[in-house]
């Protein structure tokens, strides 16, 4: 006959076996299903809220990375977000939760499966299809700057501070010096930490040159706590690469190959490296593809083509390269095996819109943050309107720097490039608000967008 202590033991194996099957068996539900879970009892809450468990499930084998991309359905006349089946996209769903309203000109991302919403007016948000959390980012800190500069360009950067595994946004502003005729661009630049739901000015950017620009990314190109963007000297040639480290807030410019300042190109990201795809606008049946291996060491990985499909590379995806191909289709090429694969995904042929792509899996991360002021996404334009225009209320009011008493009220614009200010005028300057931006975007013709 067992003692007290004997049957004591064995309950709590008993129990320590339950509590290990229960997780292994969290860990292969979706995530739709654990959000419902939560619901259930504190005990089963706090399993599926831990941070351990939340890495895990993201990291789970049945959690599979896919392809997601913006295309084109031609019957309906609209775009859609289809994701692919399987690694060799014989097959794609429209799932509801993840398709993106068009007033979305910008798509960063995804990080752990959160994106980072760009809204035409550059509002922004965070948003995790998921879990459907979507955070409206207060605004940007006021900056005065002198009025001899015009607003020329405006890129994000967005990523996950490896060290606090806070999420952070990048913004940079670029302005054009109208005093001088060769480029001249000024950049400020904020960063956003959604542990404190706050934009503050980034002070320590010596690294930009003021002849460079750094360009939009067409897919994600953050890795390894670091985003990267492609710099341009006054045309759409690549000039270097612009990175930025995530814990250390520190800019810092990457040589690329003499042979590539001629071409164009654009980053990706692939097994966790950064690439870079290079081609050549009047020849467009070759693209190279080349790896840094390290810090400003590259190595040319593949050729594709000659091949006269090719109309644009898009990003690389497990061995392939994505291509937008003149059949109205996007093709996959691989790399290994050279061979070629239409995909069912259409492009809209005579526009000059390149299709978004992206590598996406789903996550539990929440992205709450100080306030809580999430709201239930739902995937309308009417959630994101509601998001932006209350987001006032929902956030503190945040105070910005004097840079010149001689001055042009700068909030935050996306003007079309070296566009004319002319609004209600400050002391010395112009007052630049949202309702003046909303306005100047409408008259330009949205031109500035992503």
């Amino acid at each position: 006959m067992l003692t007290l202590d004997a049957k004591r033991s064995e309950s709590l194996v008993s129990l320590d076996l339950i509590e290990d099957v229960l997780l292994e068996i969290f860990l292969r539900l979706p995530v739709k299903t654990l959000v419902r879970f939560k619901c259930v009892c504190k005990h089963w809450h706090t399993i599926i809220e831990s941070q351990s468990f939340v890495k895990q499930h993201f990291s789970q084998r049945s959690n599979q990375e896919r392809l997601l991309v913006r295309h084109y359905k031609r019957n309906e006349d609209l775009h859609a977000y289809a994701l692919f089946v399987d690694d060799i996209c014989s097959g794609f769903e429209e799932p509801a939760h993840l398709q993106m309203p068009n007033m979305i000109l910008e798509l960063l991302g995804p990080v752990n499966g959160v994106f980072c919403l760009v809204g035409q007016s550059r509002d922004l948000a965070l948003l995790n299809p998921a879990t459907r959390q979507l955070k409206p980012l207060p605004e940007l800190p006021e900056v005065i700057v002198d009025p001899h500069l015009l607003f020329l360009d405006n890129v994000l950067g967005f990523g996950l501070d490896p060290l606090s595994g806070d999420y952070k946004v990048i913004s940079v502003w670029y302005l054009w010096n109208r005093s001088v005729i060769a480029p001249d661009c000024h950049p400020i630049t904020f960063v956003y930490n959604l542990g404190s739901d706050s934009w503050r000015i980034l002070e320590d950017v010596g690294c930009f040159e003021s002849s460079y620009r750094a360009c939009r990314s067409i897919c994600n190109t953050y890795t390894n706590g670091v985003y990267y963007w492609t710099m341009e000297f006054s045309n759409t040639n690549v000039a270097a690469i612009l990175s930025f480290d995530m814990a250390t807030e520190k800019f810092k410019e990457i040589q690329v190959p003499d042979c590539l300042k001629s071409k164009i190109g654009h980053l990706t990201v692939h097994n966790d490296s950064i690439a870079l795809l290079s081609y050549q606008l009047e020849r467009n049946d070759l693209c190279e593809v080349w790896l840094m291996e390290k810090e400003g060491s590259w190595n040319r990985g593949a050729v594709v083509g000659p091949c006269q499909a090719i109309n644009w590379p898009l990003c690389l995806w497990k061995n392939n390269l994505l291509i937008e191909a003149d059949s109205s289709f996007l093709m996959l090429y691989n790399i290994c095996t050279k061979k070629r694969q239409l995909t069912q995904a259409r492009v809209k042929k005579n526009t000059s819109f390149i299709s978004w792509v992206f590598s996406y899996k789903e996550s539990l991360v929440s992205i709450k943050g100080k306030g809580d002021n999430c709201m239930f996404w739902d995937a309308s334009p009417d959630i994101l309107t509601i998001a932006w225009e209350n987001k006032d209320q929902l956030t503190r009011p945040l105070h910005g720097i004097t840079s010149q008493s001689d001055s042009l009220w700068y909030q935050k614009s996306s003007i079309c490039h070296g566009h004319e200010v002319s609004s209600k005028t400050g002391p010395h300057g112009c007052a630049l608000n949202r309702t003046w931006i909303e306005r100047n975007i409408a008259q330009s013709g949205n031109c500035a967008g992503a």
